[in-house]
């Protein structure tokens, strides 16, 4: 879904009134939801005639982007190279080649809350989950019960929560109902590894999941989360209720971009 959108192009009058829909609908296809969309075509009309947009400025709220929830985005993208003259006789527009898009991101807790129910923050935690039940005498009990899990996932058999800063995130899992197993609260900094790679830091484990009671986990220091080699990120902050990534992605055309693109 997408909500209100603001699009202004430097080009020419057909590109101004053709491209900024176009480029709108695609944006739709990329992600579940999104709001206040705003974006920016840069770039003279013997480049975007051609195919090449040199720059497009894009900011948005509230957007959903395979189940993971950002409060804010803004983002630039360059060298993206279309199938412009079937955008001009109406077709949808597809990718041509890869293209970087770098900036911004910003979840919140409850942004963090939302995302932890998608499929892909569901498999992270499994594999964490995993290393836990290795490492700490009071999950020891975890793995017997985590084998049994199907599909790799921790939901529904958790109900996962977390709140962030000032400078940590906490995370607690709370038996589903009727399950029987272990609560488990901890809390971690986090960094970033070979750019593409948030890592734990200091992870503690808190004894008692409701107060500030807490042991080391050194087993889990350095933990990885692999977001995948297209990404690079050059910054990740925590503060009171905000997480702040900033970097890199490289944009793939996908299957259906790389197939009917003959002008």
């Amino acid at each position: 879904m997408v909500g209100s959108t603001s699009a202004k192009s430097s080009g020419s009058g057909v590109i101004s009134r053709l491209l900024p829909p176009a480029i709108r609908l695609w944006l739709h296809t990329q992600v579940e939801h999104v709001e206040e969309l705003v974006f920016r075509i840069e770039g003279r009309d013997h480049q975007i005639l051609s195919g090449h947009i040199p720059e497009v400025l894009l900011s948005a709220q509230k957007a959903v982007y395979q189940g993971v929830h950002l409060s804010q985005v803004a983002v630039k993208a360059s060298g993206i190279h279309i199938n412009l003259g079937q955008v001009i006789r109406r077709k949808p527009l597809r990718l041509l080649s890869p293209f970087p898009v770098s900036g911004n991101v910003y979840l919140t807790t409850a942004d963090l809350n939302h995302s932890l129910q998608s499929p892909l923050l569901g498999e992270g935690l499994y594999s964490f989950l995993q290393l836990l039940a290795q490492s700490q005498p009071e999950a020891a009990d975890l793995q017997a019960i985590l084998n049994r899990f199907p599909n790799r996932t921790v939901l529904p058999h958790y109900a996962p929560t977390a709140r962030i800063g000032p400078d940590h995130i906490t995370l607690k899992l709370i038996p589903g109902e009727g399950q029987t197993l272990p609560p488990i609260a901890i809390a971690t900094q986090l960094g970033i590894q070979d750019g593409h790679r948030l890592c734990l830091k200091e992870p503690r484990w808190l004894t008692e999941p409701d107060t500030a009671t807490t042991t080391p986990l050194p087993a889990l220091h350095g933990f990885e989360i692999d977001l995948g080699s297209e990404v690079i990120l050059t910054e990740c902050a925590i503060q009171t209720d905000q997480l702040s990534l900033a970097g890199s992605i490289r944009v793939m055309p996908g299957i259906e971009d790389s197939e009917g693109v003959k002008e």
